[in-house]
This record gives structure tokens, sequence and C-alpha cells, in this order.
């Protein structure tokens, strides 16, 4: 019995060292991986150097009404790309005009139906939620930015992929240049 209970020891012992042994192994190389953190690549642009006119609507300097301006963006192939690029441009004007606290909001699927643009975005855009004419200014600055594009008449804005059940975002949007 006493060989028996020393075997059984021996072997969970054994075990107990090359688990050991092999977790202090991987440990260490995994020291020596770099993380590179790659820059999302736009690779939707139709060729090199083609850009195109697009009107975005920004706040004016009082934050009381929305201004016309002429930008230019690389040429899309297609409409949700376009979108994205106009979006994430109307969200750096609301962080610029002190609107949004941070410009890092992230954009996440868009999707498009029929007339409808769905644009996905993250809670940093919860600054938003309540209804006053400043938010609804920086909000249409959005929307009728995106429906420059054309084909798009409505706007619907996802938080985190779920829609609002209250406040600006609970809304369906359409183009209102006389706001």
């Amino acid at each position: 019995m006493n060989k028996k209970v020393l075997v059984v020891v021996g072997i969970i012992w054994g075990l107990v060292v090359v688990t050991g042994i092999a977790y202090f192994q991987m440990k260490k190389s995994s020291e020596q991986i770099n993380i590179v953190e790659l820059d999302k690549k736009e690779n939707m642009i139709v060729e090199e150097g083609k850009v195109e006119k697009i009107t975005l609507y920004t706040l004016s300097d009082k934050g009381d009404r929305l201004i016309k301006k002429e930008d230019e963006i690389p040429q899309y192939i297609k409409p949700k790309d376009k979108i994205r690029k106009i979006t994430q441009l109307s969200i750096e004007n609301l962080w610029k005009n002190k609107v949004l606290k941070t410009s890092q909001v992230e954009i996440g699927n868009i999707f498009i139906t029929g007339d409808m643009a769905y644009i996905d975005v993250d809670a940093n855009m919860l600054e938003l939620k309540s209804e006053n004419r400043k938010n609804l200014l920086a909000i249409y600055s959005i929307v009728n930015s995106v429906t420059e594009i054309g084909n798009i008449q409505k706007i619907k804005f996802l938080i985190d992929g779920r829609e609002e059940e209250e406040g600006s975002f609970s809304k369906v949007y359409t183009r209102n240049t006389n706001i």
C-alpha cells in the first residue's frame, strides 16, 4: 500500500512540475510578442487620389443655427462607407464646437433599408439625448449632412446596437434645413 501511495504522489508531483515548467515557458514567450495596433484602413476608396465634394452642416459660432460647408472626401464605392465618413466628420465638427466632450465616438454598423439609414454609434453620443435646441441642431447637422447623399431620406440612430426608447435618439429623423 505504501508503494501505491508513493507512485500516486510521484505522478502528481510530476504533473505539477511539468505544468509549472509549461506555464513559465508560455509566460516567457508571451512577453516577446509585440502587439501592434493597426488603424482601420479605408480600403473602400475607388482609386487613389479620387475625391468628391460633399456638403456638411455645422453649428454656427453662436450654436444657434446650422451653416452649410463644402468639403472633400475620398470617393467610396459603397454608400454606407460614405455615410460613415460623413458621420465621422460631423462628429468631429461637433467636438470642435464643444457640443460633444469627445471626438472619439465609435461608429458601428451602418444599415441601409430603402431610403432609411440606421447609424449605430456608441454611448458617447448620449450627451445629445436630452431634447433641447443645441442637441437638436447637433443631431440635424449629422442628419442633413448624410441626407445630402440623395438616396437617403431618413436616419435612425442606434446606441450600441439598440434603439432608444426615449429622448433624441428614439426618433426617426428626416432632412430639415429650416431648423
